[in-house]
């Protein structure tokens, strides 16, 4: 049997510095990563250091007392976050076999819709379930293997009506959003129009897939002229995004359920022209949709969806 790791890889990470920096990126912060995980901010950044010193370079630029990921920091998170979901699904999985636990049912979606979407949801669908366990899989990649087997999954894009294989159970809905304080400086109406997108901060995902929208396709869908995207300042996962957002850095796109709750809060404000796109959506498919385990937890979803 060959060895996991190869001779020459040198001491490994610890696991909680690993984790304390996928917190940090996927959530914008260390504070908001020191809440997470019931520590200190302090604490957090202690972790992160040694794991740099244990890789032997910076993962994040540190000027002017703003955190950003650095060239090297990106790519790390993004091989990093894929393995360190199935290491602790893998050891939550082992902890529940080991202590005769309820069967468990697997939901995978886009990482931005199972952080803020399916997450703060978590307690409730335990709550209405407390027979079974749930596992969430933050999955970006629609032919991923942890997707395909996944019982209950959620893609996002277009949908066919005669395709029987999913089901439409979000439309889209694409709007402007900022904080309220940003509206507030930037003298923001109800709607942007010409002149508001020439003179504020545009804030988008660094991502090239045409299966969402972005700021030149929305002003496209909603007669406007295209925004000077060479002032606008990319992220690379929609968490770190509204983050960036609730902190008064600029206006981004958001998708109707994903900000739900922080619209609801009161942390964003939507702005027009709102766009629908009814062909296209998140689609939910069952991977044995007459399970009697898996049909309550699928109607459950489709009223929180109704919601």
């Amino acid at each position: 049997m060959p060895a996991l790791l190869p001779p020459d890889l040198g001491a490994f990470p610890s696991l909680r510095g690993l984790i304390a920096f996928e917190a940090t990126v996927r959530l914008g912060s260390m504070t908001a990563a020191a809440n997470e995980m019931h520590m200190t901010q302090p604490a957090v950044s202690q972790r992160i250091r040694a794991l740099e010193d244990s890789l032997g370079c910076p993962l994040f630029d540190r000027r002017g007392g703003r955190l950003s990921l650095n060239a090297r920091g990106q790519a790390f998170h993004e091989e990093l976050t894929p393995g360190l979901a199935r290491l602790c699904g893998a050891i939550g999985d082992l902890r529940c076999r080991m202590r005769k636990a309820s069967p468990v049912v697997s939901i995978a979606a886009g990482a931005g819709f199972t952080h803020m979407w399916l997450r703060p949801r978590l307690e409730r669908l335990e709550q209405a379930f407390p027979d079974r366990s749930f596992r969430l899989l933050p999955i970006d990649r629609d032919e991923a293997p942890e997707m395909q087997k996944a019982d209950i999954a959620l893609r996002f894009g277009p949908h066919q009506q005669d395709d029987l294989t999913d089901t439409l159970v979000v439309p889209e809905k694409v709007f402007p959003v900022c904080s309220p304080e940003y509206a507030r400086q930037h003298n923001l109406g109800a709607e942007l129009d010409t002149d508001a997108l020439q003179r504020i901060t545009l804030l988008h995902l660094d991502m090239r897939d045409p299966r969402w929208l972005n700021w030149a396709s929305w002003c496209r869908l909603s007669q406007l002229p295209p925004p000077p995207l060479e002032r606008a300042f990319p992220y690379h996962n929609f968490p770190l995004l509204l983050n960036a957002v609730t902190h008064h850095q600029g206006v981004a796109l958001g998708w109707s359920h994903v900000t739900r709750d922080m619209l609801a809060s009161g942390q964003l404000v939507a702005l027009g022209p709102h766009v629908t796109r009814k062909s296209h959506g998140y689609r939910l498919s069952v991977r044995n949709p007459d399970s009697a385990m898996i049909a309550p937890v699928v109607d459950w979803l489709a009223r929180e969806f109704a919601g």
